[in-house]
């Protein structure tokens, strides 16, 4: 599924908020990142598909309309519901910045539209430079607003700073090499093309709206039934833990994808594309996910104070699913290029329901530990699930229809 743009981390950042501040930054980023599942109708995972790149431009033009209409629509729910909403996340100061939840999805939309078109022209180069520049800049607008004491709507303005910058970035550099082809696009080819690739919207709005509902659901209950203070120690663990999938498994993801897709559409399988970034996975994770485990409460504590330690210890828990996930998830785009959208669709199902069910089996026990425990088992299974069936879809097992 598509990733959202990812986020720098500073040591430096964990002593200017509180987990508690972290915690309301992170609720607000659970609702936007939910939220922006719909925007694109994801159209962006079809732009790998066609032969033509004029038809792959024509779809990345419709998702990135969907984006401009559809966060105009949750503007509207927004301006008439923020309260509601806030306080059914258990926080109600949060109100005022639900307001800033439409410009986060329509600047993910946008960047994802055009994160897809520069992967299947193979710029990695731009991808680099673009997330180089969203790091970067929203650490910066994070670190300022820090030290000039706003508290923890710096957070949310400088990821959407960063989002602004990283979005603009990319559009420049392909309006630069790619304009001669973005001049001949016609709004008819596009709503033609809406309606081959309908499966698109029609299965996957669902299934990774389960999927990011999933990955989110964890702060969100944790808020809920716990306390703000341990989604934020949460959200710091989530941050650490996704740095080497964005780095690393998501280049070698963007490499995959694309080579990939090419081998598919010629031969009906990839099994030796498939099975070579495997191993590459592997060989890189195994032994630094090893080590982390063992030192990952001394580690947090170090780097990021003494009162962050709870988040090493989140951590350690979260270690075994975040090393299934490093390998599996670059590879699960084979749901995707075999347009097996309602497997996709029954094992995100699946997964949303084993997470509620880990952090209501902790709220029994009263114990957030426990609850991550059950949660970090439960993924555990679902990503071994992914993995073996990516890989039947990827030797051909069950083709397309």
């Amino acid at each position: 599924m598509a990733q959202a743009i990812p986020i720098a981390i500073s040591p430096i950042l964990t002593r200017l908020y509180s987990p508690e501040e972290f915690g309301r930054f992170a609720l607000y980023m659970a609702v936007a990142l939910i939220a922006s599942v719909l925007v694109t109708g994801r159209y962006e995972l079809a732009i790998l598909l066609p032969r033509q790149d004029r038809d792959a431009l024509h779809i990345a033009a419709l998702a990135m309309a969907l984006s401009i209409a559809i966060s105009a629509v949750l503007l509207l729910v927004v301006l008439f519901l923020a309260q509601p909403i806030a306080v059914l996340l258990g926080d109600a100061a949060l109100a005022p910045w639900l307001y800033w939840v439409p410009a986060s999805t329509l600047l993910l939309g946008l960047y994802q539209s055009l994160n897809y078109w520069s992967n299947r022209k193979a710029q990695y180069k731009r991808l680099a430079i673009s997330r180089t520049v969203q790091s970067g800049s929203a650490a910066l607008a994070q670190l300022g607003s820090g030290y000039a004491g706003s508290g923890a709507v710096g957070l949310v303005g400088g990821q959407i700073t960063g989002q602004v910058l990283a979005t603009s970035v990319l559009a420049r550099l392909i309006w630069r090499e790619d304009h001669g082809l973005i001049r001949t696009l016609r709004p008819l080819r596009s709503v033609a093309l809406a309606k081959k690739y309908i499966n698109f919207p029609k299965y996957l709005i669902v299934a990774h709206g389960f999927n990011t509902a999933s990955g989110q659901m964890p702060v969100l209950l944790l808020s809920a039934l716990f306390n703000t203070t341990a989604a934020g120690f949460f959200t710091l663990t989530q941050r650490v833990m996704a740095a080497p999938m964005a780095l690393v498994a998501g280049a070698l993801g963007d490499v995959f994808r694309q080579e990939a897709s090419q081998a598919y559409m010629r031969q009906g399988q990839c099994k030796a594309i498939y099975q070579k970034t495997f191993k590459r996975l592997l060989l890189i994770s195994i032994v630094p996910f090893t080590i982390f485990f063992f030192v990952a409460p001394a580690l947090f504590a170090w780097m990021f104070g003494e009162q962050w330690r709870v988040a090493g210890e989140y951590a350690q828990i979260l270690t075994p699913m975040a090393f299934l996930q490093f390998i599996t998830s670059p590879l699960s785009s084979m749901f995707m290029l075999a347009e097996k959208q309602k497997i996709d669709l029954l094992w995100q199902i699946c997964l949303l329901v084993l997470v509620v069910a880990s952090f209501f089996s902790g709220e029994f026990f009263s114990n957030e530990k426990i609850a991550l425990t059950i949660f970090s088992g439960s993924y555990c299974l679902m990503y071994g699930i992914n993995g073996i069936v990516s890989y039947l879809l990827a030797i051909g097992r069950w083709m397309a229809k």
